[in-house]
C-alpha cells in the first residue's frame, strides 16, 4: 500500500491550512486486472471496524451506462485505517451469453440500533434491459464481512413524479448517489435519489431495511446529493449544481414540501460531496461536553477550487447557516470523497485520487477541522 506524507504549511492563495495526513492508496488503477477503481463509499461498522467500497470498473473509466463488467470492490480495516484487507468484491455481477450486469455507484447507512450495514448501489444489465437504471441493496449483519444475495428495490423508491423504469434517452436517468446516507434520531434510515438535471428527493426506511420506500415529493434543481437531519429534525440535502455552487433544500415535514436555496459560499466545481454530522462528543470520547456547546456540527467534504482538486473539509456550527475556512486535506486532483467517524473521535476520509488514477484514505484530529 502506498503512503504520502502531507506536511503541515501556511495558507496559500488557493488552500487554507493543510491538515497533517498521512494517505494511504487502498486502490490503484491496474492492480487485480482492473482498469479503473472510481467512486469511493466508506463507513464504520457497528463493532468500530471501517469498510471501503468503490467502483471495480474492468475495461475502462467509464460509468455505468458504458456498458461494462462493474464489481463493488470492499475493503477493511480493524485498526482505524492502519492497515487493510486484501480487496474482495461484494458480489460478481455475470457478463455472460444470459446477460450483461453490472454494479456502479456504492453507498452506504449504518443502522445503529439493529447493527446493520446496508449496501447500495445503481444496476445496470445492458443486454436485455438496456438504458434502464435499477435499485440493489445488500445487507450484513457480521459488520461487513458476508453480504446478503443483492435485492432489487428498484419498484419499492419510485417516485410517480418520476419516469422510473424508462431509458436515459427517454429521461430516465436517475440513480441513487454513491457515498453515505443517515440514520435521524427516530431510527429512521434515510438516502438520496437524483433525477439528473432535474431535481432531488429523499427514500428510506421506517422499519430498519425491512421495506423501502419513497418518502414525500422531489425538491426541484438537483444533481448527486446528500441528506442530513438538522438540529429541529428538518431533513436538508446539500446538491451539487451549476454555477460555482451548492443547491440546498430543506424539508421540515419529512420530504412533503421543499424550501429550496442556492450557496455560493460552498465554493464547488460540480462534483460529489460528503455531509455529515460530527457528535462534539466524539472530539473528546468518554469527556462531558462544556455547558454551551451545540451536540454535533456539520462537516462538508468537497473540492474547493475551479477544477477538481484541492479537496477540502469544512465545518458548520450552525446547522449549515455558515461555515469556516476549513482545511485542506489534498491539494492535488481529487474528486468524490466520503466521511466517517472513527472510534477515538478521529474524522476518516476516503477520497479520489489525481486523474482518478488512485482512491486514497486518510485521517484527521478534530482539532484540525474543528475552528469556528
Amino acid at each position: 500500500m502506498g503512503r504520502l506524507f502531507l506536511a503541515v504549511v501556511l495558507a496559500t492563495a488557493s488552500c487554507g491550512a493543510f491538515a497533517v495526513s498521512e494517505q494511504t492508496t487502498l486502490w490503484k488503477n491496474g492492480d487485480g486486472g482492473v482498469a479503473v477503481y472510481r467512486i469511493p463509499a466508506l463507513c464504520t461498522a457497528p463493532n468500530g471496524d471501517l469498510l471501503a467500497v468503490c467502483d471495480a470498473r474492468k475495461n475502462h473509466g467509464g460509468d455505468l451506462n458504458t456498458s461494462q463488467p462493474i464489481n463493488i470492490s470492499c475493503r477493511r480495516s480493524t485498526d482505524g485505517g492502519e492497515t487493510w484487507s486484501d480487496p474482495e468484491n461484494t458480489w460478481t455481477w455475470p457478463w455472460n451469453d444470459e446477460g450483461h450486469w453490472a454494479g456502479s455507484d456504492p453507498s452506504f447507512i449504518v443502522d445503529s440500533e439493529t447493527k446493520k450495514i446496508f449496501l447500495f448501489y445503481n444496476v445496470w444489465e445492458s443486454k436485455n434491459h438496456h438504458g434502464i437504471f435499477m435499485f440493489y441493496v445488500q445487507e450484513s449483519s457480521d459488520n461487513g464481512k458476508t453480504w446478503s444475495e443483492p435485492r432489487d428495490i428498484s419498484k419499492d423508491i419510485a417516485f410517480p413524479d418520476w419516469p422510473f423504469g424508462k431509458t436515459q434517452g427517454e429521461g430516465g436517468f436517475i440513480f441513487i448517489t454513491s457515498g453515505s446516507g443517515i440514520q435521524t434520531k427516530d431510527g429512521t434510515l434515510l438516502h438520496t435519489i437524483v433525477h439528473v438535471n432535474d431535481g432531488n428527493a429523499i427514500f428510506g426506511s421506517s422499519d430498519h431495511g425491512k421495506t423501502w420506500k419513497a418518502f414525500g415529493k422531489p425538491a426541484k434543481c438537483g444533481d448527486e446529493c446528500k441528506v442530513v437531519e438538522l438540529s429541529d429534525g428538518s431533513w436538508m440535502i446539500n446538491s451539487r449544481w451549476r454555477g460555482g455552487g451548492r443547491q440546498i433544500h430543506v424539508s421540515k415535514d419529512r420530504g412533503e414540501t421543499w424550501e429550496s436555496r442556492y450557496d455560493a459560499t460552498l465554493f464547488d466545481p460540480q462534483c460529489n460531496a460528503q455531509i455529515m454530522r460530527y457528535p462534539l462528543v466524539c472530539a473528546k470520547p468518554g469527556k462531558a461536553l462544556k455547558d454551551g456547546l451545540p451536540e454535533y456540527v456539520l462537516l462538508f467534504s468537497n473540492c474547493n477550487a475551479n477544477g477538481r482538486r484541492n479537496l477540502f473539509l469544512r465545518t458548520s456550527w450552525d446547522d449549515g447557516a455558515t461555515w469556516n475556512e476549513g482545511v485542506c486535506v489534498e491539494p492535488a486532483g481529487a474528486a468524490y470523497s466520503d466521511i466517517t467517524v472513527l472510534g477515538n473521535g478521529k474524522l476518516g476520509v476516503l477520497f479520489e485520487g489525481a486523474g482518478y488514477a488512485t482512491i486514497r484514505f486518510c485521517t484527521l484530529e478534530p482539532r484540525e477541522f474543528l475552528a469556528r
